[in-house]
C-alpha cells in the first residue's frame, strides 16, 4: 500500500511539491530533552531562511513532554509544524512517513539526538542554491559538552564531485547515517524506475532513496568539516548491529545498486572494516547468535573478507585484534588523504 502511494506521487505532474527548496523532518518518540536541544539550535537558522525552509516535527506517539513542547514553540510563532501519530507506528515507520512528508525540492530527516552547528543550516541553503545536486553529505562527529561549548566558528567549505564513485568513496557505511544526508526528492521523483519499494524493518529504510539518487546522481557535495554532531550509542532501538550493518546493508545494496558493481563494493568494503573494528573489540551484539555466519552472508564474495577479515576474527587473539585495529586506522588515514 505504501509503496503503491509512492508510486502514485512519482508520476503526477507536479509531483504533488512545493516551491520550498528544503524540507526538514525530525522524528521523535519519547526524547523531550534531546528535541528541545535540537530546536533550540535548529530554529533561529530555520527563521532566517522562512522562505525557503520547512521544518517539521513527527512524533511517534510519545508520552513525555514532547507534545506540549512542539505546542509551546508553534504558540510562540516559531516556524515549526508539528504532527502525532495515533499510535506508535515504529521507528522505521515514522522515518518513512518522513520521507513522504517532504514535499520541497530537498528533504533532510534529522534524528531527533543530533545537534546541528549555528552555521550549518546556512551552509546547507548557499549550496543547494548554488547548483542542482542530487545528495549533499554532512560529515559528523559525537557529541560532547565541550564540542558544544566551543563556539568557535567551523570550516564551511564544500567540497563537489561529479563521479558517484569519488563521493561514496571516503563516506561508506555512513550513507546510513540518516541525518548526515540531504536528498533531492524532485529528482528522484522523476526517476520512472522509482517505485518506492521502502523495506520495513531494516533500520536502513533509507536507502531506497538515498542509493537510486546515488546511482542515477550527477552532482553530489560533501561538506570539508564536522557540521552536525551525534549523540553515542543513542539508538531506542536495540538493532543489531552485524544484522543491520553486514546482512541488510547488503540487501539494499543489491536490490537499489543493480549494475552497478563498483559502488557496491566500495560500500560493502567500508561496512566490512566498520564491522570487523566492532567485532574485534569484543563489542558484537548479544542479540546475535553468530556474528560470523551474519559476516559470512554479507561479504562471501570480497576476498579481503575470505582471505583476511575473516581469519582474523576467527583468531580471536590479541596481535589479531591489533592487527584489525592498524588496518582500519591506516583506511580511515588514506581516506581522508584521498
Amino acid at each position: 500500500m505504501r509503496a503503491a502511494r509512492l508510486r502514485q506521487r512519482s508520476h503526477r505532474g507536479e509531483t504533488g511539491m512545493s516551491e520550498t527548496l528544503l524540507s526538514i523532518c525530525i522524528p521523535t518518540f519519547n526524547r523531550e530533552a534531546y528535541l528541545r536541544r535540537l530546536l533550540d539550535t535548529l530554529l533561529p537558522a530555520v527563521e532566517r531562511h522562512r522562505s525557503k525552509v520547512s521544518l517539521l516535527v513527527l512524533d511517534n506517539a510519545s508520552s513525555d513532554g514532547t507534545a506540549a513542547l512542539c505546542q509551546a514553540y508553534i504558540q510562540a510563532g516559531k516556524p515549526l509544524r508539528y504532527q502525532c501519530n495515533d499510535r506508535n507506528l515504529g521507528p522505521d515507520a515514522n522515518v518513512i512517513q518522513s520521507f513522504e512528508r517532504v514535499d520541497s525540492v530537498y528533504g533532510w530527516i534529522l534524528g531527533d539526538d543530533e545537534y546541528v552547528y549555528e552555521q550549518t543550516l546556512d551552509t546547507v541553503i548557499e549550496t543547494l542554491e548554488r547548483e542542482e545536486l542530487s545528495l549533499l553529505y554532512l560529515k559528523s562527529e559525537t557529541c560532547t559538552e565541550t564540542r558544544l561549548a566551543d563556539r568557535k566558528p567551523r570550516n564551511q567549505g564544500i567540497d563537489h564531485f561529479s563521479s558517484s564513485a569519488d563521493f561514496a568513496r571516503p563516506i561508506g557505511v555512513y550513507f546510513t547515517f540518516i541525518s548526515a544526508l540531504v536528498f533531492n526528492k524532485r529528482q528522484l521523483l522523476q526517476d520512472p524506475d522509482f517505485a518506492g519499494s521502502i523495506r520495513q524493518g531494516t533500520w536502513i529504510g533509507q536507502m531506497a532513496w538515498i542509493l537510486p539518487l546515488l546511482r542515477q546522481g550527477r552532482r553530489f557535495a560533501s561538506s570539508q568539516a564536522c557540521l552536525i554532531a551525534a549523540e553515542p550509542n543513542n539508538s531506542s532501538g536495540g538493532y543489531r548491529l552485524v544484522e543491520v550493518f553486514g546482512v541488510n546493508l547488503r540487501a539494499q545494496l543489491d536490490a537499489f545498486l543493480p549494475g552497478e558493481a563498483r559502488l557496491k563494493r566500495l560500500i560493502l568494503h567500508s561496512a566490512m572494516w566498520f564491522l570487523a573494528s566492532f567485532c574485534s573489540g569484543g563489542q558484537a551484539d548479544a542479540g546475535a547468535e553468530n556474528p560470523i555466519s551474519a559476516l559470512d552472508q554479507a561479504f562471501h564474495d570480497l576476498p579481503a573478507y575470505r582471505l583476511l577479515v575473516r581469519p582474523l576474527l576467527m583468531y580471536r587473539s590479541v596481535a589479531s585484534r591489533m592487527c584489525v585495529k592498524v588496518i582500519c586506522r591506516f583506511r580511515k588515514s588514506a581516506l581522508q588523504l584521498a
